[in-house]
């Protein structure tokens, strides 16, 4: 079976159910990738944990069975329960919670599965226990909503949008807008940039996504560019990466295939050609393609290779799209260029202290360069050009 038709069904059904902690999604889609045949994934609800069963069946498709509840593990009324795979997060953690205040000094242990009816039964049986579960069901869904939030704060933090919308988020959410768009600004190099961040509510469960970003670059003069981001299941674009590849730089990413399998490409937007939206399309280039970034670097003199902390400085800031300085000798004195990844032409783009663009040979090694000037300086005390030199060891040799 196709892993991410596999990986997407099963994620349905656990959020159905109300199993949606980000780091469940994380681990399901890890488990879905790996050989073994049992996979338990753990998440929980308020003050109950659960333990969530995935078996392989002969056709290498992952399913959910069901799993366990548990509330107060270690105390003397601890209470654990199996459940069917129809059982709802919320009614689960009800049902263990109505028990635990009923039999206060009792553990209840039962490891046989029992369904949603049984569930009801139970829940309804009882006129505290009722109470208690809607109460139950009401300050679940409270957490879910602070988990959606807090999930929500973190991811615009990680793509370098920051805090200044929490405040108008959370009244958003808050007031249950079912589709809204937040704005911000940032400048970078001197360069103002709009941002418009789209939420949208999922279909059944109320649960908020940021899916994508709107970025318009204002280079002067009336002159502004625009382009729409997705976020990449939760590896998007940053915001300073947005502004990279508007102003033609490349990017390193971690991207998923249509088998939700991970790999590392260079995007580039293509000025020449747009699509139906008017965005530009994204060149990739993944690794096959052959661009190797350390090694178009080795051995050209550059200084911050000299050690590996500022190596890896260096790499990691032109893998984001910028535009980085370096220090280059030039016999005995340092020079200093900024440059940036050209993984099209499977090289860099080299620039000047005025951000002017200069030709690549600059960053010839100086060995190289002083071995061409020798040369030089040879044909020229002997007073021939280089072409009549050879032709006249050519006729001596005959």
């Amino acid at each position: 079976m196709n892993k991410a038709i596999n990986f997407y069904e099963l994620k349905a059904e656990l959020a159905q159910l109300g199993f949606r902690d980000p780091g469940v999604t994380d681990h399901l889609r890890q488990a879905i990738y790996q050989d073994s045949g049992e996979h338990h994934l753990y998440t929980s609800l308020g003050e109950v944990a659960f333990d969530l069963d995935l078996i392989r069946d002969g056709h290498h498709r992952l399913s959910f069975i069901g799993y366990s509840g548990s509330l107060g593990a270690g105390n003397s009324n601890w209470q654990l329960q199996s459940f069917q795979p129809d059982v709802p997060a919320d009614e689960a953690a009800a049902l263990l919670t109505a028990r635990a205040s009923r039999n206060s000094e009792i553990a209840d242990i039962s490891l046989i599965p029992i369904g949603r009816p049984e569930v009801a039964d139970y829940i309804e049986s009882i006129p505290v226990a009722r109470e208690m579960a809607m109460a139950s069901i009401i300050s679940n869904h409270e957490t879910m909503n602070v988990q959606n939030l807090e999930f929500l704060k973190k991811s615009l933090l990680n793509l370098g949008f920051g805090d200044k919308v929490n405040g108008e988020l959370e009244k958003q959410i808050g007031n249950k807008v079912p589709e809204f768009t937040l704005g911000t600004k940032h400048e970078f190099n001197q360069t103002p940039v709009d941002y418009t961040l789209h939420f949208k509510a999922g279909d059944t469960d109320g649960m908020y996504f940021f899916n994508k970003f709107d970025a318009a670059l204002n280079q002067g003069k009336d002159k502004e560019t625009k382009q729409t981001f997705y976020i990449n299941k939760g590896n998007g674009i940053t915001a300073k990466e947005a502004f990279n590849l508007m102003e033609g730089r490349a990017v390193h990413k971690l991207l998923f295939n249509k088998e939700s399998e991970k790999y590392y490409a260079w995007l580039q937007l293509d000025p020449d050609k747009l699509n139906e939206n008017g965005n530009k399309e994204i060149k990739r280039f993944n690794e096959n393609y052959g661009f190797d970034l350390d090694k178009v670097l080795l051995g050209k003199g550059i200084k911050e290779l000299n050690t590996q902390e500022t190596a890896e400085n260096l790499m990691r800031s032109l893998k984001k799209g910028n535009l980085q300085q370096i220090t280059v000798e030039r016999n005995g004195e340092e020079k200093k260029y900024f440059i940036a990844a050209s993984p099209q032409y499977k090289t860099v783009d080299l620039y000047d202290h005025q951000m002017k663009r200069i030709k690549r040979e600059e960053l010839l090694q100086p060995a190289q360069k002083a071995g061409n000037t020798q040369k030089q300086t040879r044909q020229q005390k002997e007073g021939l050009p280089e072409k009549k030199q050879r032709s006249q060891k050519r006729k001596m040799t005959v």
